[in-house]
């Protein structure tokens, strides 16, 4: 009988016991792992909710110094300055992203709001019973706070200032309303694949914001409540128990309120309000991993039991001489694996490298190609009336050629011939310059003319111009050569008087005008509309990639594109406000100096 030790129950009893203590151990491991990666996105979160927080208080205290608040507010009556107000209020909401941007005088009554134009809106609402008042109105400070909006609906955070006269006394208060929707949209893009859960608790436990739609507006207690901040809202129960790192709750309150489930928990101190973040992970996967890793390791133990057991019955010599050359081979087996694998990653590296270059190149000739063809595009409906025109001129002129074959009248016969040869040329003439225009640039530099380029684009552009009578006007036009691939100058021209166009249309007697000029080693072009102008807003996004104000038209390239190709031949794409009105777009290059 062999020992006790040696018997199955006693080795199955110690394998249970490993499997026991090696789920603790790789659980807590898992615990702390979780928790880690909790803090790190939690001060990732927490910092960007900083950055928010700061960015609002800031432009709510800037705004509140603003002469134009305080002129309504000692003049409440004045029915233009309380419309010039709002329309600042709106443009700044538009400009910062905020929700809404609202002016209270000493009562609590709005006396202007970003949303006075909107069906619903907060003009002449009073909101005296709001803490962000009382405690600005009161302290005469900022003051920040959360609520659900009595007229919105919609949860936020309020950052309140109050507006002095010349007197420093105070004579009202200017909130700036941010929705909670965007800090959990900024969540999910900061957090990505990860399946951390988070909460924004306030100091009444009360969930201000979490990416798990269910525990919106709950909190921490025993059964559902209402509160002030929250008109016409039940906080639903989400009974938390809270044993340590691990707290159980609901996670569905509403739809299966007796269900309940553990979350490892992290939690973090929001630094400028007494609110926390807490960061929750579902401990049921991490339970499940670890004795997987467990039960793993103990069969791997049993087969380690069972092998020593079968190699028992050999001899000590032969055992220790098949062990050592086992462990000799698997080390060269490991370590020539280990090499060619490293030498196979580092060929893959080195060939993605090579065919990341590659696509990123092709890829920007795409653009430059696709910005091309989007441009013909746009232009496919004056050019099929430019081309339609002469081709149904021939198509009578040759019936009429046929009634004078018939006649013998064989000089107006000629006369026709003439005339229809005239037309093919200009029809040659029209396509052979969109082919050259639509083909890829070969990017070789030549000396050009600018008036030349300029008037190349012209003609493309002359169908669209003639169909909407938008009258060119040359004011100077120096002769002046740059050294450029003609094909993309040519481009950036068509795509900038384009814009110019569509701009010009919105005027009674739409005008674009052009200058040439040479200032010391620099040519400049010069291309100015009668439009309407460019809105700040939009001014600061014009050369994003793929930002475009054309409604259902444009890629958003041309600009974009445009102002690379410039750059690549140390020039400049400069816009700006005309003082006459309108839009002027610059146009710099190096002068071509003969050598």
């Amino acid at each position: 009988m062999p020992p006790f030790f040696r018997q199955p129950f006693f080795i199955a009893l110690c394998l249970l016991l490993v499997a026991v203590v090696c789920y603790q151990v790789t659980f807590q491991q898992l615990l702390q792992r979780s928790q880690q990666l909790s803090f790190k996105q939690g001060a990732e979160f927490n910092q960007y909710l900083n950055l928010q927080l700061t960015r609002f208080s800031t432009l709510t205290d800037t705004l509140a110094h603003r002469p134009e608040l305080q002129d309504l507010l000692t003049a409440p009556d004045n029915a233009a300055k309380q419309q010039q107000v709002s329309q600042l209020l709106a443009d700044f909401t538009l400009a910062s992203g905020s929700a809404s941007i609202y002016l209270m005088n000493q009562n609590g009554d709005v006396v202007a709001s970003s949303n006075y134009a909107a069906e619903v809106n907060f003009m002449d609402h009073n909101f005296a019973f709001r803490p962000y008042f009382s405690e600005s109105i009161t302290a005469n400070t900022s003051y920040i706070d959360y609520g659900l909006g009595w007229v919105s609906n919609e949860r936020g955070i309020y950052f309140a200032a109050t507006v002095s006269d010349a007197q420093q006394q105070t004579i009202g208060v200017l909130t700036t309303k941010m929705n909670i929707d965007q800090l959990e949209l900024a969540y999910q893009s900061i957090a990505g694949q990860s399946p951390l859960l988070f909460m924004l608790v306030d100091d009444e436990n009360t969930v201000l914001a979490s990416n798990h739609e269910a525990w919106r507006l709950t909190w921490f207690g025993e059964d559902a409540v209402t509160r002030s901040r929250h008109p016409n809202t039940t906080l639903h129960a989400l009974q938390v128990n809270q044993q340590q790192d691990i707290w159980q709750l609901r996670p569905e309150p509403v739809s299966r309120p007796l269900a309940a489930q553990q979350y490892v928990v992290a939690i973090q101190d929001q630094p400028t309000l007494p609110w926390q973040l807490v960061m929750l992970e579902p401990a049921a996967p991490l339970k499940m991993q670890a004795w997987q890793l467990a039960i793993s390791f103990c069969l791997l133990l049993a087969v380690i039991l069972l092998a020593r057991v079968f190699w028992r019955n050999k001899s000590q010599q032969q055992q220790q001489k098949a062990l050592m050359l086992s462990q000799l081979e698997s080390a060269v087996a490991e370590r020539t694996e280990s090499l060619q694998q490293s030498n196979q990653q580092l060929q893959v590296e080195i060939q993605h490298r090579i065919d990341a270059e590659h696509e990123l190149k092709q890829t920007q000739d795409q653009l430059l190609q696709a910005a091309k063809l989007a441009t013909i595009g746009q232009l496919s409906a004056s050019i099929n009336h430019e081309i339609n025109q002469p081709l149904t001129a021939m198509h009578s002129y040759l019936q009429n050629s046929q009634l004078l074959l018939k006649k013998g009248l064989y000089s107006e016969l000629q006369e026709n011939l003439d005339k229809m040869a005239q037309m093919i040329l200009r029809l040659n003439h029209m396509v052979k310059q969109f082919k050259s225009f639509s083909r890829k640039a070969a990017n070789q530099p030549v000396v050009v003319a600018l008036s030349s380029v300029l008037q190349n684009a012209l003609d493309i552009l002359a169908p669209s111009l003639k169909q909407q009578s938008i009258n060119i006007t040359l004011l100077q036009s120096d002769h002046v050569k740059v050294k450029i691939d003609p094909l993309q100058l040519e481009q950036v021209l068509i795509n900038v008087l384009g814009n110019a166009m569509q701009a010009a249309e919105q005027h009674a007697a739409p005008t674009v005008s052009i200058r040439i000029v040479q200032r010391a080693e620099l040519a400049l072009v010069q291309i100015h509309d009668n439009g309407s102008g460019i809105k700040p807003h939009v001014m600061a996004q014009l050369f994003e990639p793929f930002f475009t104000t054309k409604q259902g038209s444009g890629l958003g390239l041309g600009l974009s594109i445009s102002r690379q190709i410039m750059q690549s031949y140390h020039g400049s794409l400069t816009i700006e406000n005309h003082p006459d009105g309108g839009a002027l777009v610059s146009l710099t290059l190096p002068r071509y100096l003969a050598e």
